[in-house]
């Protein structure tokens, strides 16, 4: 598996750090692969993904998303990370991070043009993920999950942003989820508009998905794209 590094610019806008593994310069599909709450790049639920999609024929885009990874301010604990993240999130974060996966499935097409694209993103990967994935018509399928959301008037941002989506999608849900109940990604997978949605539900608490529940994941993105 080849890895390289790359930095996404614009004028006006933050620099993206970004990781890009392939196996092939011609794949027929590139998978944009986010991370989870005070996860990055380089973290095993982003490559253990990551090795099984290059396995497939695909390439793998993951960025460090702000206040993670290199972008993180500081050496700071979890608690803290998870406390500035729902700060970003309720100070215009939807809206700055469906443009900054917009400048990351540009950069995606033009360094992989003729692949198609997908979209692999669990927990926190799940929850920017809805909100890119309604505005981008152009990813082929998705994986999403060990994310929720509350009946209305709460979760205001799933509930306008699930039902735009239209990509086929794998929705992966742990039963004993201690993080997002299972009622919860219930409803959130109820809220999707896609006409092709798979829930895959399995025992175990938020952290334990298996290689295994990874590899059905990855298939389902390797079969559509």
């Amino acid at each position: 598996m080849n890895e390289e590094e790359a930095e996404l610019r614009a004028e006006g806008e933050p620099s993206v750090p970004v990781s890009i593994w392939s196996r092939d310069e011609r794949p027929r599909g590139v998978v944009l692969l986010g991370h989870g709450l005070c996860a990055d790049r380089t973290h095993p639920t982003v490559r253990v993904p990551a090795e099984q999609l290059v396995e497939r024929g695909l390439a793998v885009v993951a960025p460090d998303l702000p206040g993670h990874g290199v972008r993180r301010n500081g050496a700071r604990g979890p608690d803290e990370v998870a406390e500035a993240w729902q700060t970003y999130w309720t100070s215009g974060g939807p809206a700055a991070l469906r443009d900054e996966w917009l400048r990351i499935l540009s950069f995606a097409r033009g360094r992989f043009p003729n692949a198609r694209v997908g979209y692999f993103g669990l927990s926190l990967g799940a929850q920017y993920g809805v909100v890119f994935l309604a505005n981008a018509p152009q990813v082929a399928a998705a994986v999403l999950g060990l994310f929720g959301a509350e009946p209305a008037p709460r979760s205001a941002i799933m509930h306008a942003c699930a039902p735009r989506v239209c990509c086929p999608v794998y929705f992966v849900q742990k039963q004993s989820d201690e993080l997002h109940a299972r009622e919860r990604s219930d409803h959130l997978f109820s809220l999707l508009g896609s006409a092709e949605k798979v829930l895959h539900s399995t025992p175990g608490r938020h952290g334990d998905v298996t290689p295994e529940e990874y590899a059905r994941a990855c298939g389902f993105l390797a079969e559509r794209l």
